[in-house]
């Protein structure tokens, strides 16, 4: 019975006795260890280990050094699949971060020079003003040096602006990446094999290809898309060597000539994607000269991963139209540049796996043996102009690569591989050894 010194307790003051009581047991059992423990609600843990990446770049991939967290942890948004990433909604602050390589290039014979060379170095810088409004860019420096008489260059390659509305709705403009083919979308070096892109990303399809554009973007389910408008490129650039790559506008963008580019992906599950990207637009920017040359480009691709062992490919096409009146003033302009093809096709295939997944103990590391078969023409269907043009040789290029790719984190990739590379020329082959660094953070 609860009392109060000699008197005896009213209802109310057994109330309070009886709560007091109940308290004192319940403080009791929390201090003590032995105590049963009531029932405990469980938090999702942070999913640190999986960073804010392309579902198509993770796949089986080893573990991540990036953490969240700090003033400086954004993720880069370039990649509509990380813009899209449900935990970006949540961040705030700007992002510091980069990418970049170091390349040695050693031909087996012959009279060519073993070359080192600090490939690119990126830095990129993002801010999230609200839940609704990104920023983000990226900062190129290639070749290390940018004084006269070096091929080193220091340029924008990405400012853009988000407006993020719904999952499958939101809009873009500024400086980006053209989202056609795979490298182009994603071409930190960290996340292909090679320590060179394949032929087909720079001979075909160039890349990196940079463009002022604006447009939309979203996905729905498993699909995602993206669609712009943006200035065409230069026909005045075009060569029989690479095709369109020397076209790309980087600067001071003459906007006569506007066109449309689009991807289409399709990821069923995590580290399988197939993508469907297409460009069109008018190269002759307002010169009277080249006419109504359009070109228009189409590639597919796949990275498909599953149990250590991945399936990458990609088989690019283009078409440039009324190419005879441009090869008429290349032949006048730039001689020697020409002739540029009608058509150009290339392609590649990468099977790989990953050595060390079987192992025990392998603290989640990677190395990956891979082989790739691909094959560019720069001259596929070269038409007489009137001046006697004909296909120039040593352009249907084939190049075999295999080699390994250690992975002890995501970021960072140290690579090894060897190439075979021939054309339709007899006596045209060639073999080098290639190693490289790559890391991004």
């Amino acid at each position: 019975m609860c009392t109060l010194g000699r008197f005896r307790a009213g209802p109310a003051v057994a109330a309070l006795c009886l709560m007091s009581a109940l308290w004192t047991q319940k403080s009791w059992a929390q201090s003590d260890g032995s105590a049963q423990a009531g029932p405990a609600i469980q938090l999702a843990p942070e999913d640190d280990d999986v960073p804010i990446q392309s579902q198509a770049v993770l796949g089986d991939s080893p573990r991540s050094a990036a953490r969240k967290g700090g003033a400086i942890s954004l993720p880069r948004q370039s990649q509509i699949d990380v813009a899209l990433d449900d935990r970006t909604k949540k961040l705030r602050g700007a992002a510091v971060g980069g990418y970049g390589e170091v390349i040695l290039n050693a031909p087996i014979g012959g009279s060519l020079p073993t070359v080192v060379d600090l490939r690119r170095t990126v830095l990129f810088f993002g801010y999230n003003f609200t839940d609704h409004i990104r920023f983000f860019s990226e900062v190129e420096y290639e070749h290390a040096l940018t004084t006269n008489g070096s091929n080193g260059e220091v340029a924008v390659e990405q400012a853009l602006l988000d407006f993020m509305i719904r999952r499958w709705i939101n809009f873009r403009v500024g400086m980006g990446v053209m989202p056609v083919g795979l490298v182009n979308i994603y071409h930190e070096p960290s996340t292909f094999h090679g320590a060179e892109r394949p032929d087909a990303d720079l001979l075909i399809v160039p890349s990196t290809w940079q463009q002022v554009m604006a447009g939309v973007y979203g996905a729905a389910g498993p699909i995602r898309y993206q669609l712009y408008v943006t200035p065409g490129l230069r026909a005045e650039g075009f060569s029989a060597d690479v095709g369109v790559r020397g076209g790309r506008q980087e600067s001071e963008i003459r906007a006569r000539d506007w066109g449309v580019v689009g991807r289409l992906d399709y990821a069923p599950f995590l580290g399988g994607n197939i993508g469907l990207s297409g460009y069109w637009a008018r190269a002759g920017q307002g010169d009277p000269n080249l006419g109504d040359v359009a070109v228009t480009i189409a590639a597919v691709d796949t990275k498909l991963s599953r149990w250590g062992l991945t399936l990458r490919g990609q088989l690019s096409y283009v078409y440039i139209s009324d190419v005879e009146r441009l090869n008429r003033v290349l032949a006048l302009a730039r001689v020697g540049a020409g002739p540029v093809s009608r058509q150009l096709l290339g392609g590649y295939v990468e099977l790989s796996y990953d050595l060390l997944r079987l192992l025990p103990h392998n603290q989640g590391f990677q190395l990956i043996a891979f082989g790739r078969y691909e094959r560019t023409d720069t001259q596929l269907d070269v038409v007489d102009s009137g001046l006697g043009l004909v296909r120039k040789p040593g352009l249907d290029r084939t190049v075999y690569t295999a080699g390994l790719t250690f992975r002890p984190i995501l970021e960072v990739a140290l690579k090894l591989d060897y190439q075979h590379r021939y054309s339709e020329v007899s006596g045209s082959q060639a073999n080098q050894v290639n190693v490289a660094v790559a890391y991004q953070f």
